[in-house]
């Protein structure tokens, strides 16, 4: 009788090895996919941002911008 229950603990934790294994798995594709997300949304930043940098508009009036803030 006690083989039988020796088995069915090794099994139990088997089990609990596969579960911690796959939550493991996902924890880590969801690490991947955020940290492609953060990548993504930085690139945008930086894009605004270059786009703001380079803007040449001739009508463009940085006082307008000073006034609305104060």
């Amino acid at each position: 009788m006690k083989a039988t229950v020796k088995n069915k603990n090794k099994n139990a934790s088997r089990k609990n090895n596969n579960n911690v294994d796959s939550n493991l798995v996902t924890l880590d594709q969801l690490t991947l996919i955020a940290a492609i997300l953060g990548l993504i949304v930085s690139g945008i930043g930086l894009y605004v941002a270059w786009k703001q940098f380079n803007n040449n508009d001739p009508n463009y009036n940085e006082s307008e911008d000073i006034n609305l803030l104060r």
